[in-house]
């Protein structure tokens, strides 16, 4: 009930979840036939890998087919496509495609987060207060506001969330969780 109860908050984030990987190969493969695409994909292009299962897990000019779609998120997400983590994160979060798994869904968050995808950041916030982890969320919020994040309403959704959390931390529990997001920052 708990990994649901996180599954349906990432539905905020449903703008998101079957996002556009920011290549310049955008239009080459988001209109690509199935069959080339597949091909592509296949022979080992990470970027025809994630059209692939974005139009899988969509249903677009085949069959709707959230384990392929998984497959090939994976194979994306395996080679630091940070659009295709995030997905995957969220189809682990959700159990779509594949066994629901909090740790698993985290973790390719995170891999996200740490190439700067503030949207990953922000489902990551979300999970955190959800489980009434104040700081981290407040972290992970705060994280999605920084300079060079990808996605501007995230950030200006965020920074509303930053204010809402802090009217339920104290002093000491936001300089730590500003502490710990700088100290994230730097290290990546």
């Amino acid at each position: 009930m708990k990994l649901l109860k996180i599954a349906l908050l990432t539905g905020v984030l449903s703008s998101a979840v079957v996002t556009h990987a920011q290549t310049a190969t955008n239009v080459r493969f988001e209109s690509m036939d199935i069959s080339s695409l597949t091909n592509h994909a296949a022979s080992g292009n990470h970027h025809a890998q994630f059209f692939l299962a974005k139009r899988l897990q969509k249903g677009e000019g085949i069959a709707k087919d959230a384990s392929k779609a998984a497959y090939w998120y994976t194979r994306a997400a395996e080679k630091n496509i940070a659009p295709a983590q995030l997905n995957l994160g969220i189809m682990y979060l959700r159990g779509e495609g594949v066994k629901a798994d909090m740790a698993t869904g985290r973790a390719w968050l995170e891999r996200a987060a740490n190439l700067g995808d503030n949207r990953a950041s922000y489902a990551l916030a979300m999970i955190d207060e959800q489980q009434q982890r104040l700081v981290d969320a407040y972290k992970w919020y705060d994280l999605s506001t920084r300079d060079g994040m990808l996605d501007d309403t995230v950030k200006d959704r965020a920074k509303a969330k930053v204010s809402q959390l802090a009217l339920n931390l104290s002093s000491s529990e936001i300089e730590s969780a500003k502490r710990s997001a700088n100290a994230w920052f730097q290290n990546q």
